[in-house]
């Protein structure tokens, strides 16, 4: 008898978790129709906006159309809806030059599948292009130290790997200044043991950083034949313009309002 009991709750305890699983797949989603918002020097696309009963989220894309970098902080756009006024907690992001960015941005309350909302977006920065380069010494890899600085930036060399075919080294930086910090390492490359230059291939985006604020980025240097084994002989990496100083000017904000997709 005890042992029938026993198999009783063992299945009907194992019959919930696939239900409660059910459930939250089954979960019903509110939609909103697409907005956009527009000034001189940006356009707002608001797109795939949905909500949850106790989540809202959309995919916030930036098209820059000046010649200097955005900074968005999310933290810095509003959420408003009837009395509610809630902020996000998603990363800053950066767009280059005429270049154009994403990132998905969510809310978190309870009652969030409202008929509408509006988003306050102020929290867009405008960082000059132009700002000051910082001549920055060379660093040999394989390495013979770890760290270096330049102008209000520190950076540490976090891994590093020299092979025949490739090099990758992987740099941590942090920004103590009173602007704003651009890295851009799109503008890095290597002298190879010849002397020839070697551009980065590892992609990374810009990255705009104020006081106190740190960042990774990777570079990635392949073989060129003919221009020295770099597993043997030691390649320095020449920063260029990869390191400079600017300031941060706010931007005009817009207001975009959301309406519920009631077709879907």
């Amino acid at each position: 008898m005890k042992s029938i009991l026993l198999a009783t709750i063992l299945f009907t305890g194992l019959s919930l978790f696939p239900q409660e699983k059910k459930e939250k797949k089954d979960e019903k989603k509110v939609m909103y129709k697409e907005a956009t918002a527009e000034t001189d020097d940006y356009k707002i696309y608001i797109v795939d906006a949905v909500a949850y009963p106790a989540q809202s989220k959309f995919k916030m894309k930036v098209f820059n159309k000046s010649n200097d970098y955005l900074v968005i902080k999310p933290s810095e756009i509003k959420f408003i809806s009837g009395d509610k006024l809630l902020s996000s907690t998603d990363r800053t992001f950066v767009v280059a030059p005429n270049d154009e960015a994403s990132l998905v941005i969510d809310y978190k309350d309870k009652n969030m599948q409202v008929e509408s909302y509006s988003l306050d977006v102020k929290g867009i920065y405008k960082a000059s292009a132009g700002g000051k380069i910082l001549e920055t010494p060379g660093f040999e890899l394989p390495p013979s130290k770890n760290e270096f600085t330049t102008g209000n930036f520190s950076c540490t060399l976090k891994k590093s790997d020299s092979k025949t075919d490739k090099t990758v080294a992987r740099f941590e930086c942090a920004y103590n200044g009173d602007g704003a910090g651009v890295i851009n390492p799109s503008k890095t490359v290597a002298v190879m043991p010849n002397g020839t230059d070697n551009a980065n291939t590892k992609k990374n985006r810009p990255m705009v950083l104020e006081k106190g604020g740190v960042e990774d980025f990777t570079l990635v240097f392949l073989e060129v034949k003919g221009a020295g084994d770099m597993q043997k002989k030691p390649i320095q990496v020449k920063w260029g313009e990869t390191f400079r100083e600017s300031k941060l000017m706010l931007l005009k904000g817009v207001q975009i309002g959301l309406e519920k997709e009631t077709a879907k």
